[in-house]
């Protein structure tokens, strides 16, 4: 997917108005591409849509919570009307709460399956009807690389994006040979407003100053894109480390992270201090 061939393609974002989907959105336009938006949080959703078509790009958005899939499905419905069928869906929706052993928090573990996993689902169903009918399409889902080994006092989070990158897996072989791609992204530490809670949750900065930023990311996504990767990850010496992580026997595991984590201030609450102290508050998109 070159340069040259993206211009004119219609691109689908989820999670559009804000961090990686937003840089997203951007960069795409950048290359010429039509951009369909989609997003719960309006007021960040027209400002970026109005800045894109005073730029000249033509653009399409809908204010929708990826979690309803009816309202999901017609959202897609309105964009693909206004822009032509569908050629790339990035489904980068998602949200992350911290919980302790002590609290849980059903409720909210529900939200996050919801959001992170449930609303990647509901929008490749949307889609992928007119790619299978095209018998071309990319399909590209944000995962994270808490989900290839679990991390502490982040199970929902953890779970959710691990469904992720499985669900991409198992639909990837059939559908290369029906002529659509699937791409799988493991992001680290990006510098979004997701990080910022996260970071205020655990009490200390999760990516030791060494996050990246949007742009980065964006960048480093447009170029596995164009490459039709089937899995992009980034930075690579995290990823070298995650990887390695899955070599080692539980115990190991176990000992190490609570090692890294035993800095963090989320460790030492029960689960009244970590409720009482914002530690299960909402997260904003990716």
């Amino acid at each position: 997917m070159s340069s040259k061939r993206l211009a004119g393609r219609s691109i689908l974002v989820t999670g559009g108005a804000s961090g990686i989907g937003r840089e997203l959105c951007l960069a795409f336009a950048g290359q010429g591409a039509r951009v369909g938006l989609i997003d719960r949080d309006r007021a960040k959703l027209e400002p970026l849509a109005e800045a894109l078509r005073r730029s000249g790009v033509t653009c399409a958005t809908a204010a929708a919570d990826v979690r309803e899939r009816e309202r999901l499905r017609g959202a897609v419905g309105d964009i693909a009307a206004a822009l032509g069928p569908i050629d790339v869906l990035i489904a980068s929706a998602g949200i992350c709460r911290a919980s302790t052993v002590d609290d849980l928090r059903i409720a909210h573990l529900e939200e996050i399956v919801q959001v992170n996993f449930l609303g990647t689902v509901y929008a490749i169903e949307a889609v992928l009807p007119s790619m299978l009918e095209r018998r071309s399409g990319h399909i590209v889902g944000i995962s994270s690389m808490a989900g290839v080994r679990g991390i502490p006092f982040e199970p929902g989070y953890s779970a959710s994006k691990a469904a992720v990158s499985a669900y991409l897996e198992s639909l990837r072989c059939e559908l290369r040979q029906r002529g659509i791609t699937v791409t799988t992204v493991f992001p680290g530490y990006v510098q979004t407003p997701l990080l910022d809670e996260i970071n205020g949750m655990m009490g200390a900065d999760m990516s030791a100053g060494k996050a990246f930023t949007s742009t980065a990311a964006a960048e480093r996504i447009m170029a596995g894109l164009k490459r039709k990767r089937s899995y992009i990850s980034f930075p690579t010496p995290l990823w070298l480390s995650v990887r390695l992580s899955q070599l080692m026997p539980p115990r190991f595991y176990d000992r190490v992270m609570g090692r890294i984590f035993s800095r963090f201030a989320i460790s030492s609450l029960d689960g009244r201090a970590a409720s009482r102290d914002g530690a299960n508050v909402a997260l904003p998109a990716e």
